[in-house]
């Protein structure tokens, strides 16, 4: 009779009922048949000799075209390589996918390679003469169930060179909240403000709105401020299920938390290939100790 056995198997069925039945202790089992004492222990505890299926019990669910759209957005807003932005989806968002999952997924939706759009980060970036401070301001409406607080303002910073990433949901949004959430940020940047550059949305002004509160605060702070003649309809998002299905790190949780939570360890601890092997904050650091 042919015996199919586990490619990694140091025990024959014959020699785990010779376990099952034998009066010896593990250690001398161990030693006479040569494997170790937690392979004699484990045979001991059951009750049959197979080897048990290698495939999951439990099966990754499918992602939901919500979160299918989530993953497009942070592949291409934050330029994650693969092992990345698996960290950021499983460990940030708490969204169980494998890695080959994840791969296969990326490559069904054209994601991986390409250079459209791409900017330089990290080293190449500093190598090529940028330097960190430069943040990159954005802005999304999106409407929630309204368990979940109905209409959301999102205001999230990037720094291009580090990626260094803050985000916050409010009920409500006017320039003089994005005044105010500036001067709350500038305390947690891991160092100066350089310049500002602004998406051509009308909560943050254009060229032309010399009065804006925006405009205002940055040449108070000496900083150089870029923004788009002409600005842009805001578009709204609607979300259509729970925030709670789309990231289940919500659960119980408010928007606003869950994104602080996430900038949180994405600057803090996850590290990344093209910045060393550094966080965002400590990529930040010590490029500054090194001018």
């Amino acid at each position: 009779m042919e015996i199919k056995l586990h490619a990694n198997a140091t025990t024959t069925p014959r020699v785990r009922r010779y376990i099952q039945q034998s009066d010896k202790s593990d250690r001398l089992l161990a030693q006479e048949l040569g494997i170790s004492v937690a392979t004699v222990r484990r045979w001991r505890q059951r009750q049959d000799v197979t080897d048990r299926h290698t495939v999951p019990k439990t099966i990754r669910k499918t992602l939901t075209d919500e979160q299918s759209k989530l993953i497009n957005w942070l592949r291409q807003k934050l330029q994650l390589p693969l092992d990345e932005l698996l960290v950021m989806v499983n460990q940030g968002l708490q969204q169980p996918i494998s890695r080959a999952g994840l791969d296969r997924y990326l490559r069904g939706v054209s994601q991986r390679g390409g250079d459209e759009g791409k900017i330089l980060r990290g080293k190449k970036a500093v190598k090529a003469g940028e330097q960190p401070g430069h943040l990159g301001l954005f802005y999304q409406r999106i409407n929630l169930l309204a368990k979940d607080g109905g209409e959301q303002h999102i205001l999230w910073a990037q720094e291009k060179v580090s990626g260094w990433l803050s985000a916050r949901a409010f009920a409500g949004a006017s320039p003089m909240l994005v005044v105010n959430w500036l001067t709350e940020l500038q305390q947690h940047c891991p160092g100066d403000i350089q310049s500002i550059e602004t998406e051509s949305k009308k909560l943050f002004g254009n060229s032309e709105s010399q009065t804006h509160p925006l405009q205002h605060w940055c040449a108070d702070q000496g900083l150089v401020l870029q923004q788009p003649a002409q600005p842009q309809t805001d578009v709204v998002l609607r979300l259509e299920c729970g925030l709670a299905e789309l990231l289940p790190v919500a659960e119980d949780r408010t928007l606003d938390t869950v994104l602080q939570g996430i900038c949180a360890c994405y600057n803090g601890q996850w590290p990344q290939k093209k910045l060393g092997g550094l966080a965002p904050a400590a990529f930040w650091l010590r490029h500054l100790k090194n001018e």
